[in-house]
């Protein structure tokens, strides 16, 4: 993928890109799929994303950190936000 698709990605998701930098909200979810030699990595749980000049870095809930080409992210998945629990604790009737 390219720099321009990605960011292309997320915007359409509802995510705003500032300064090279993406942070995902709590009530979402990001994976990215990852091309290694013979194997596809995914990266779960990514909480925000750095969009430099020739690499994307991807920070995870871990606080790991990872570094990648563009042309090795071969996708990305966000979940959709998570609804609201209109429950109340405890039991009731």
């Amino acid at each position: 993928m390219t720099k321009e698709t990605i960011v292309a990605a997320l915007v359409a998701e509802g995510l705003t890109v500032t300064q090279d930098s993406l942070a995902i909200p709590e009530d979402r979810e990001a994976a990215f799929l990852v091309a290694a030699p013979g194997d596809v990595l995914p990266v779960s749980k990514v909480v925000r994303v750095e969009l430099r000049d020739k690499a994307i870095c991807l920070h995870t809930v871990k606080s790991e950190h990872f570094w990648f080409s563009y042309d090795g992210i071969l996708g990305l998945q966000i979940l959709a936000p998570k609804p609201a629990k209109d429950r109340v604790a405890g039991f009731s009737k």
